[in-house]
């Protein structure tokens, strides 16, 4: 069997849950008897069935041939959450054969889903394209495995490196990227689970931070603004979409959440752990451009991805330095869009 061909249906298959499980991670899977796929499924939303449950859903009632294979992207579950363990469906199913991407970290699985199908006498092949199936789910491992939101910083720079204009009178109306990166930008919101920016870019730019331009949930708008500078009418304050505000004291002219953020210089990794507690998976950081180097500093980033528009400045904020090569770039219409990720990016899986 060629475990790769279908391995890559599974994270195709998975890749429509974008934006739509977390927290829980994208999940395709596919039965296969030979040549012939038998049935198809994903993990469509968040508390509802899983890929395989979808899979023989789909393949219907009848008995599951024995020599039929169930491709999975990542290890069934074991544990009764949500929905009921996976592994007990697919030994109940009769499946005689699993092949699995990667094992899942979360410890109620952690190989104990692959163990239960063992112990039942089901044939289970694990590790089959690993990186990148830990590569789609990279958010659901960060939050795992470090016990914090996968951190993308992302920013877009005029080609002589400035991310807006000065002097500057009022919001900035000089645009940087084209429309088909806009597009791009916003089907990158559908797919996080919070996006953040400090105070400053409230006042400058009064962001909606929303999701428009494509089909999507917006994500949770986040507000860093201990200084307490970001007027109570702003966009990101309009109860559209829930928001959270991290503050130094609590605001009476503002109806969102909110967060009492104490003084001093930990206030990021005290932000990422209030998310995680949240069970906030990813965060896109769009700005500005001393919240983005406060990440940088610290460390505290996983991926960055850097647009680079033909207009020229001459001056201006200066954008962040990348604080890695890029790994991998493409064009966006008249836009340059560079990627850079701390453990590397399996290239053959990245597609928009």
């Amino acid at each position: 069997m060629d475990h790769a061909r279908w391995m890559h249906r599974c994270l195709q298959l998975a890749r429509n849950g974008a934006g739509m499980v977390a927290p829980n991670p994208m999940v395709g899977a596919v039965l296969v008897e030979g040549e012939d796929v038998l049935a198809e499924g994903w993990h469509r939303a968040h508390g509802g069935p899983h890929a395989e449950v979808e899979c023989l859903r789909n393949f219907g009632d009848g008995d599951v041939p024995a020599n039929a294979v169930m491709y999975v992207s990542l290890e069934p579950c074991a544990h009764t959450g949500l929905t009921p363990p996976c592994a007990e469906l697919l030994i109940a199913r009769g499946v005689h054969t699993v092949v699995v991407g990667c094992l899942d970290p979360d410890q109620r699985v952690a190989g104990k889903g692959v163990a239960k199908l063992r112990e039942a006498g089901v044939d289970v092949t694990v590790d089959v394209l690993h990186e990148e199936c830990r590569w789609q789910n990279r958010r659901f491992f960060s939050s795992i495995e470090k016990q914090r939101p996968y951190v993308i910083l992302k920013w877009a720079r005029s080609i002589d490196g400035y991310l807006d204009q000065q002097p500057r009178e009022g919001r900035s109306v000089q645009r940087i990227s084209c429309f088909a990166t806009d597009v791009l930008v916003h089907r990158w919101r559908s797919e996080e689970a919070a996006i953040l920016v400090g105070g400053r870019t409230v006042v400058n730019d009064d962001p909606r931070l929303n999701v428009r331009h494509v089909a999507g949930r917006s994500p949770l708008r986040v507000v860093l603004d201990r200084a307490g500078i970001t007027p109570a009418k702003s966009n990101v304050y309009d109860g559209t979409v829930p928001t959270l505000l991290f503050t130094g004291k609590l605001r009476s002219d503002i109806q969102v959440d909110q967060i009492v953020a104490g003084p001093g210089k930990g206030i990021l990794p005290a932000l990422l752990q209030e998310l995680h507690r949240r069970k906030v998976r990813s965060v896109l950081v769009e700005g500005g451009s001393e919240l983005l180097a406060h990440f940088i500093a610290a460390g505290l980033w996983d991926e960055v991805r850097e647009i680079v528009g033909e207009v020229a400045f001459g001056s201006g904020t200066s954008a962040p330095k990348a604080p890695v090569l890029p790994q991998l770039t493409f064009t966006s219409g008249t836009d340059r869009i560079y990627f850079a990720a701390k453990e590397g990016i399996p290239e053959a899986t990245w597609s928009w």
